[in-house]
């Protein structure tokens, strides 16, 4: 499973104006708007995210020094905190798009990557990538590159607002261990408690967080896991559809660890719609799900 973020960028951005040093003009950085200079690009004090976001369109998705520019872009912003954040979701957003496009846009790497490359290869593949944060996976004879939120911390955490910063070292701490893969849920249960109430605390102590969709995401992603399972981690019988006796303890004792929890009243009104079931699926758990944890 991938952790790729697709963060959200808010309505509310303020407007302000693109500073370049004098020597700098759009002509002789965007040459023919197709071969920019990477190094006159670098030199930009950007105070608006639509510039910034216009800038990194130009840059070349399949070349890893594009993603230098781009955070020495951010670093150089002028602007409040709230415009370091909102210029930070357009540079996650490039980020992730160059792991997803990479491999496709780098004919040099992706021919080495083909055909069963050796393990001398791979090692240099890997290490180049993992200086920018990737790491190389493969699933089914395919490669992919996985972003490391690690990476993102350590550049660029202390440039953010303490939100943001809480945001990826949560973040970085849950990517050290998978969630589930190929629909079976791989931690604890406790552990996938703890999850749940990590992003619900996140939520009340940011509720103007820029990127609150995505820690809203993350938790029913959780929660949802926690209630119903997944396709290979089932909390009803696949033969008799009833609840597992293993589950109800969980939602029990979840109730009494978290008692003053807004997702205590979640798993409260789940275990009060089982009883009228009898603790057997229907579609009403389908039903409550889209309401009291996806709405």
């Amino acid at each position: 499973m991938r952790y790729v973020f697709i963060l959200l960028i808010s309505s509310f951005l303020f407007s302000c104006n693109l500073s370049q040093p004098k020597s700098t003009d759009n002509n002789s950085v965007f040459k023919n708007d197709s071969t920019p200079d990477l190094g006159k690009i670098a030199q930009m004090k950007l105070s608006h995210t639509g510039d910034y976001r216009k800038t990194l369109d130009q840059l070349d998705q399949g070349n890893l020094s594009s993603l230098d520019v781009a955070g020495t872009l951010f670093k150089n912003c002028i602007g409040d905190t709230l415009t370091r954040d909102s210029m930070f979701v357009v540079f996650n957003d490039f980020y992730n798009t160059v792991a997803g496009s990479y491999l496709e846009n780098n004919e040099i790497v992706n021919t080495q990557l083909q055909n069963s490359p050796s393990p001398g290869t791979l090692n240099k593949v890997k290490t180049s990538l993992a200086a920018y944060g990737f790491s190389l996976s493969s699933s089914e004879g395919n490669f992919y590159l996985e972003p490391q939120t690690e990476y993102l911390l350590q550049n660029f955490g202390s440039a953010l607002s303490p939100a943001y910063h809480e945001f990826l070292t949560i973040g970085s701490k849950e990517q050290h261990t998978r969630f589930a893969e190929d629909g079976t849920i791989l931690i604890p249960a406790d552990s996938l408690t703890s999850r749940i109430m990590t992003w619900e605390n996140f939520m009340i102590r940011y509720p103007d967080f820029i990127s609150i969709k995505m820690a809203q995401d993350q938790y029913a992603q959780y929660m949802s896991a926690f209630l119903a399972g997944m396709d290979n981690s089932r909390v009803f019988n696949p033969e008799s559809n009833r609840l597992n006796d293993s589950s109800k303890v969980s939602f029990e004792s979840f109730i009494v660890k978290n008692p003053e929890s807004k997702s205590t009243e979640v798993v409260k009104a789940y275990l009060d719609l089982l009883k009228t079931t009898n603790f057997n699926y229907t579609d009403k758990v389908d039903s409550f799900l889209l309401e009291k944890v996806y709405h």
